[in-house]
């Protein structure tokens, strides 16, 4: 059965159930259409940093590049792996100082800060050649061309949240599984326990706090929400003026205050699954790239996943992001950085590296749709099935200073968290700098 694909603005959810399962060895696939290195006597080395970092899918690299170092002996791979939650900022480093470094991962909301300073070579002259590149899915050309219609990087994955909960401790206590953030709250209550070391939610308050934070409060925002421009309401106010949304950052604190774990307010992604996984966290809100942890972690039985909680007015919003590989603006050797990235981009290695990694290919082909009707991917079915209640909305990648809403919500959420502000204080700092950052765009 074809997928089909639903509009340009939406990002849509029918593409999360194109992940499938390569057997036998890795092709290089798209060989034929690759562009040979420059002719040098020399061997070559590709210095290639990735950012997000896990061993499942560092492993699967590697496997990758032995298998293109063994077809192309005149270049060497050699793989940087930063830590996860500092990564971003190593390669910005590495960029803006014209360190050695010709491909670098990419990201959506990272994209736009790193073209806007001129820091990745435009891959457009590449792709003009690349016959693959017509067949990615709608979205991964779209997540390629998000800064001004230019292709600056080329997508290994796209990801979108879901909600997984321990359904043994669920079972255990007879609780239904949460389809509201209130119904949230009171489950994680239920299901925390200080005494023992167990709480009801992992959040994540650390660096990736904007996530939840921002999703919590389009919730609340209901159907209100542009989907466009997705921290603004379609009346041209933001999504931080209202009841609603001091309703919606109340509950943000109380899930975090009397659900999860006190050391929560600093976790990123990392400590967010390992507690998850080590059994110290009833649910959590994360990627399909977990799913590969969980499966190795716990036994069949004792996890699943539901669709996500919705607000007061039965709306849940979406976004789908992307991680890729782009060239680095000072890179010497960029022929030979496109030699290897459209080998990683060819259908068959990013199957291989999708279904090991367990997030969503960039391609769009005919797959067993029923194969996927149940299990741990099942939800974003459920959710693409069900568009008036599950609304697919833009992240505000638009706006070259959306990284900075990152780390305001990190550091005033921290505040906000800890009592140190008031809600009223942090939703006036947040739409503030929408506002602000609307006018620079000439909105």
């Amino acid at each position: 059965m074809k997928l089909k694909l639903m509009g340009k603005a939406l990002y849509p959810l029918s593409l999360i159930i194109m992940v499938s399962f390569i057997s036998g060895c890795m092709h290089t696939g798209g060989r034929t259409d690759k562009k040979e290195p420059t002719a040098a006597p020399d061997k070559v080395t590709l210095k290639v940093v990735q950012s997000l970092t896990t061993p499942q899918r560092t492993a699967q690299l590697r496997k990758l590049i032995e298998h293109f170092e063994s077809v192309n002996p005149n270049i060497s791979i050699e793989l940087v792996s930063p830590d996860y939650e500092t990564a971003d900022e190593k390669i910005l480093d590495m960029l803006e100082n014209k360190r050695q470094v010709d491909i670098v991962e990419v990201r959506d909301i990272t994209v736009h800060e790193y073209a806007s300073h001129d820091l990745l070579a435009s891959l457009e002259n590449y792709i003009a050649t690349w016959s693959n590149y017509m067949h990615l899915s709608e979205n991964a050309r779209l997540m390629a061309r998000d800064f001004d219609n230019i292709t600056y990087f080329i997508p290994s994955s796209l990801f979108q949240v879901q909600l997984y909960y321990r359904k043994d401790w669920f079972d255990a206590k007879a609780l239904q599984v949460p389809e509201t953030w209130e119904q949230l709250f009171f489950v994680g209550k239920q299901l925390t326990k200080p005494e023992i070391q167990q709480y009801g939610f992992a959040f994540r308050g650390g660096l990736g706090a904007a996530s939840m934070l921002s999703s919590i409060i389009q919730d609340y925002n209901g159907d209100k929400v542009d989907a466009n421009d997705s921290m603004f309401n379609t009346d041209g106010s933001t999504i931080f003026t209202g009841e609603r949304a001091a309703e919606a950052l109340e509950l943000y604190r109380k899930i975090y205050v009397e659900t999860a774990h006190p050391t929560s307010i600093d976790w990123g992604f990392k400590e967010q699954v390992e507690a998850f996984v080590d059994g110290k966290a009833a649910m959590l809100i994360q990627d399909s790239d977990v799913i590969a942890t969980i499966q190795e972690k716990l036994k069949e039985g004792e996890w699943a996943t539901a669709p996500l909680p919705t607000g007061p007015q039965d709306v849940s919003h979406y976004n789908v992001g992307a991680a890729g590989w782009g060239i680095a603006k000072q890179s010497g050797h960029k022929d030979e950085a496109w030699a290897f990235i459209s080998y990683l981009s060819s259908q068959d290695n990013n199957r291989a590296f999708t279904d090991s990694t367990g997030v969503v290919s960039i391609y769009n082909d005919d797959y067993d749709v029923e194969k996927y009707s149940t299990g741990p991917y099942a939800p974003y079915m459920l959710m693409e099935n069900n568009p008036i209640r599950f609304r697919g909305v833009k992240r505000p990648s638009q706006y070259t200073r959306y990284s900075e809403y990152y780390q305001m919500c990190a550091k005033a959420g921290r505040q906000f968290l800890q009592e140190s502000i008031s809600a009223k204080t942090l939703l006036k700092q947040f739409d503030d700098f929408w506002l602000r950052q609307r006018d620079a765009a000439g909105k």
